[in-house]
């Protein structure tokens, strides 16, 4: 099993254990992928391991850089807090979500791990106060995962990245410009 997998396994076997009791994402319109809900940010490391599947899959094109942009345009995602600790959180449309298919077309494998933890804990009632995010879930993985705080430590200091977590798009914009053999 990947590495990658591994530090995903245990929120990925939450999500399918309530998918396996009928609480699934099925039937939601995808609310907490939208401006009304997300506002997910992601660590460097997690990044950088989007940035390699959409490398892999032959996806980071010009099209996706533009998508990325406008997104941080359109929802004024570049505004940070003083200092680079990190950035305001605001919420936004993920610039993947509505991408060709109904919901997320991204893997489990490489779907940030917050994304992962946001749940339906509901048969019938979608995009409503039964979706939620396992915090304690998340807790738990990253005790299970302590050498991703010195990998994210790494990947800033390598990459002079000026934060710890952000939002998606501004996170691989950052990492465009720096990630190998991109193709825009």
């Amino acid at each position: 099993m990947s590495k990658d997998l591994t530090r995903r396994q245990t929120l990925m076997d939450q999500m399918e254990g309530l998918e396996a009791q009928g609480m699934s994402c099925l039937g939601c319109p995808g609310t907490c992928c939208t401006f009304e809900a997300n506002s997910m940010l992601v660590t460097p490391l997690e990044a950088w391991e989007l940035m390699v599947y959409l490398q892999d899959a032959g996806k980071l094109l010009p099209e996706l850089k533009e998508n990325l942009l406008s997104t941080v345009q359109r929802y004024r995602l570049e505004a940070k807090f003083s200092g680079a600790r990190s950035y305001l959180r605001k919420t936004y449309t993920c610039p993947f979500f509505g991408q060709g298919e109904l919901g997320c077309p991204l893997p489990r494998t490489v779907k940030p791990y917050g994304c992962l933890a946001f749940n339906s804990h509901h048969v019938e009632l979608k995009a409503t106060e039964h979706c939620f995010s396992e915090l304690e879930l998340l807790r738990q993985r990253d005790e299970l995962f302590p050498e991703e705080l010195e990998e994210n430590a790494r990947l800033r200091k390598e990459l002079g990245l000026q934060w710890e977590k952000a939002p998606i798009p501004n996170a691989l914009l950052d990492l465009w410009e720096r990630f190998p053999h991109t193709s825009a």
